[in-house]
């Protein structure tokens, strides 16, 4: 006889559970069984908000067969490493082209991206490019790499441009593309993608027309995010680039706090995922 199989969430600040009217979405990306009785399903949880949920123990889940509850003293659970069944690439681009390479602030700049590399990198496959006017963006660390926090900072500080126009849209074009391939060779169940970009300023090279990158954006799965500071920033410009989040600030040393808020996007996106497995 067939078994229906409802994994429900019961979190005491959240009940009641999912299943019973609760508020928690509980998502189920994948599934997999293996005789006499073990199966694990991979899943996602989102708070009403939308935003993931983590913290989870194995104590909070529930599971139901055939609408029954089933006993933990009857099936024993385990979370497992999401990393098993799921893959999120993320790549920064930064602008070091602009008014930003010769103030007083690239140093907190190197800083923070460093911040990036140490928080996003705990849960996540990342790489780190620079670009200025040149055609070909600098790689810093690249997907798979070994990260070195403290070479990619010093790089950071120590980059001069070899040209002073911008070519931002060159920059994202050949980001969607490097997180494309990254994808396409992961063998993954899950693959999420993300591509985060500073800049103090906006297009001016104009090697990737605006109509050529807006089809590699409209063709391209992967979450945008930009942090623009700078009087200098064409806010039209990035608000059509950053669809999945955008920070913008006329202060010049602002990136901090637009480089936090990605951070912890980022960061949190890891969180809602689970392989709740059971016996």
């Amino acid at each position: 006889m067939r078994r229906e199989l409802i994994l429900a969430l019961a979190v005491s600040s959240l009940a009641p559970a999912l299943g019973c009217g609760g508020s928690l979405k509980v998502t189920k990306l994948a599934a997999s069984a293996q005789r006499p009785a073990n199966i694990a399903v991979y899943l996602s949880v989102l708070d009403k908000t939308g935003q993931p949920v983590g913290g989870l123990n194995p104590e909070n889940f529930r599971v139901f067969e055939d609408g029954k509850l089933i006993s933990e003293a009857k099936a024993k659970r385990a979370l497992l490493d999401p990393g098993i069944v799921g893959v999120h690439f993320s790549l920064l681009l930064v602008d070091l082209s602009g008014p930003i390479v010769d103030s007083e602030y690239l140093p907190d700049l190197a800083a923070s991206v460093g911040s990036f590399i140490d928080k996003v990198g705990a849960a996540q496959e990342i790489a780190v490019s620079a670009f200025d006017g040149s055609e070909e963006v600098a790689p810093f660390l690249g997907f798979g790499a070994t990260s070195d926090t403290s070479k990619v900072v010093d790089g950071v500080r120590k980059f001069r441009p070899r040209n002073r126009t911008t070519n931002l849209n060159g920059a994202v074009f050949q980001g969607l593309a490097a997180l494309k391939e990254e994808m396409d060779k992961s063998s993954a169940e899950d693959k999420k993608g993300s591509l985060v970009i500073f800049t103090d300023r906006g297009d001016l090279s104009h090697s990737v027309n605006a109509a050529v990158l807006e089809q590699a954006l409209k063709d391209s799965p992967v979450d945008i995010y930009v942090i623009g500071v700078g009087e200098k920033v064409n806010r039209t410009e990035l608000a059509t680039i950053g669809r999945s989040g955008i920070f913008i600030s006329d202060d010049p040393k602002a990136f901090k706090k637009g480089f936090d808020q990605v951070i912890t996007k980022l960061s949190s996106a890891s969180d809602g995922r689970y392989i709740f497995s059971y016996c």
